[in-house]
C-alpha cells in the first residue's frame, strides 16, 4: 500500500485486525479473572456465576465485557475476513489470509462451548443443541457425542469438557495461530498507533455497554420453568433460526458440515482458480443467510405476543434476581443413596444397574462412562412421568443408544417403581 493509499478512510479500514487483537485480549484478560471463581460443575457452576455477579468487585460488569466481547469479537473477525478478501489477501498474503479464517472459526468455537458454562436455562438448552448437533454428524456422530459429553447424558464431565475447551485448548489455538501471524512481522505494523486508537474506542463503547447491559444469567437448570424460553448469544441466532427450517436429520449437515466445508474452501482459496467468485460467493451468502436468519430471529420473537410476554417475564425475573443478595448453595453431608433410600428394585438391577450402578452412582463400561442417577430429579424432564416416559421411548427425551426402549420387556407399572425409586436418589 502507497503512502497515499494509507490515509482517509481506507487506512480505518484496515485497522479491523486491530479492533479484533484488542477484543481478543479483552476476552483472555476477563477469562482469566473469571475462571479464578468459577467451577465447572452442575452443582456449583450457577452459584459461583451468581458469586461473581453479586459479590467479586465489578464482577457483573467484568462478566459483561466477556459475554458481550466475544459477540462483538464475532463480528469484527468476520469483518476483517471480508476485509481481507477485498483487498484479494488470499493472493498477496496468504499467512495473513489462512490465519484471519482459523481465528474466525476458533472464535465461533470458543463462543459456542463458552454458552454451556453458566449452567442456566440458556446453557442447557445450548448443550442439547450441540449435543444433537454432534451427535447427528454422519458415521462419527455417536462417538462424538459420547466424547463430548462424557457419557451418554449431560453432567459434570459435560461441563469440565466444555470448560477445558474453552479455556484451554481453544485459546491456545488462538495463541498459536497468532504467534504464527506475526512471527517474522514487526508487532508495531500489526498494532501501530491508528489500530490501538481504533481498537481504543471500539472497548471503551464495549465497556460503556456492559455497565449499560449486564449479562444475561437465566435461572438454574434445576429451578428452571417448562414455560422458559432460552435464547442463543446474537452471533448464533442465525445459526438456531436456520435449524428451524431444516429437517431433523439435516441439521448436523447444516449446522456443523456445511460451514466446516466452508471454512476449509476459504483456508485452500490461494490456490484454487477463480478464487475471487468463489470468495466472493461464499463470503456474500454468508452475509445474507446472516442477515436474514438473525433479523427473522428478532421478528419472530416481537410478533408472537405470547413469546414477547414470555421474553419481558424473564427479563423482569433476572432483574429482581439482581437486586437480591447472594445465598450460597446449601451442601449436604456426604452420603450414600444406599443409606438414603430404600433397596433398588429388582428390575432395575436387573436391567439398569449394569450401566448406572446398584446404587444410581453411575458406572463404566469399557471406555464409556454411564453417567449416575443421583439428584436426577433435579434435571428438567425428570419427573417419575417423565422417566416412565423415558424408559419407553428414550430417543424422545434425546437419549441415544446404548439407552433402550424398555416397553417390551417391563410393564408401565414396573417402569413407575423404578422411576420413583430414581427419583428419591440423592447424594
Amino acid at each position: 500500500m502507497t503512502p497515499a493509499q494509507d490515509t482517509g478512510l481506507r487506512a480505518w479500514i484496515q485497522t479491523t485486525g486491530g479492533i479484533a487483537g484488542i477484543l481478543l485480549l479483552v476476552q483472555f484478560v476477563t477469562g482469566i479473572l473469571l475462571a479464578f471463581y468459577y467451577v465447572p460443575s452442575v452443582d456449583h457452576a450457577h452459584t459461583t456465576v451468581s458469586y461473581i455477579e453479586k459479590v467479586v468487585s465489578s464482577g457483573s460488569w467484568l462478566r459483561s465485557l466477556h459475554h458481550y466481547g466475544s459477540q462483538w469479537l464475532s463480528v469484527f473477525a468476520f469483518i476483517h475476513v471480508i476485509r481481507l478478501f477485498l483487498d484479494r489477501a488470499y493472493t498477496s498474503n496468504r499467512v495473513q489470509w489462512i490465519a484471519a479464517i482459523l481465528l474466525f472459526g476458533l472464535v465461533m468455537a470458543a463462543g459456542g462451548t463458552g454458552y454451556s458454562l453458566p449452567w442456566d436455562a440458556r446453557a442447557f438448552f445450548s448443550t442439547r443443541v450441540a449435543e444433537g448437533l454432534m451427535g447427528g454428524l454422519p458415521f462419527v456422530g455417536g462417538n462424538v457425542r459420547l466424547w463430548l459429553l462424557g457419557g451418554s447424558d449431560i453432567s459434570t464431565l459435560t461441563l469440565s469438557r466444555f470448560f477445558a475447551l474453552h479455556v484451554l485448548l481453544i485459546p491456545a489455538l488462538i495463541a498459536a495461530t497468532i504467534v504464527w501471524r506475526v512471527f517474522g512481522l514487526n508487532i508495531l505494523k500489526l498494532f501501530g498507533p491508528r489500530h490501538v486508537f481504533a481498537g481504543g474506542v471500539v472497548f471503551l463503547a464495549l465497556a460503556l455497554w456492559c455497565w449499560k447491559h449486564p449479562a444475561p444469567l437465566g435461572p438454574s437448570v434445576a429451578e428452571a420453568s417448562a414455560e422458559y424460553l432460552p435464547r442463543p448469544g446474537s452471533q448464533f441466532l442465525w445459526l438456531y433460526q436456520s435449524l428451524k427450517y431444516i429437517p431433523g436429520g439435516l441439521g448436523s449437515i447444516t449446522g456443523v458440515v456445511l460451514p466446516g466445508i466452508v471454512l476449509a474452501v476459504l483456508i485452500f482459496l490461494p490456490w484454487l482458480k477463480r478464487a475471487r467468485l468463489i470468495g466472493g460467493t461464499l463470503l456474500g451468502a454468508g452475509v445474507v443467510v446472516i442477515l436474514l436468519m438473525t433479523t427473522a430471529s428478532y421478528l419472530s420473537d416481537r410478533r408472537d405476543q405470547n413469546t414477547r410476554k414470555q421474553l419481558s417475564r424473564q427479563a423482569a425475573e433476572e432483574d429482581a434476581w439482581r437486586r437480591q443478595p447472594f445465598e450460597p448453595a446449601r451442601i449436604a453431608l456426604a452420603t450414600t443413596a444406599a443409606t438414603t433410600t430404600a433397596s433398588a428394585p429388582v428390575l432395575y438391577i436387573k436391567w439398569c444397574a449394569n450401566c448406572h450402578g446398584e446404587h444410581g452412582e453411575g458406572a463404566r463400561q469399557g471406555r464409556v462412562n454411564f453417567p449416575p442417577l443421583l439428584d436426577v430429579a433435579a434435571k428438567p424432564r425428570r419427573t417419575v412421568d417423565d422417566i416412565v416416559r423415558l424408559l419407553k421411548d428414550p430417543a424422545a427425551y434425546d437419549l441415544q443408544p446404548p439407552m433402550r426402549s424398555f416397553s417390551n420387556k417391563i410393564t408401565e407399572q414396573q417402569m413407575r417403581e423404578i422411576a420413583e425409586w430414581i427419583v428419591k436418589l440423592k447424594k
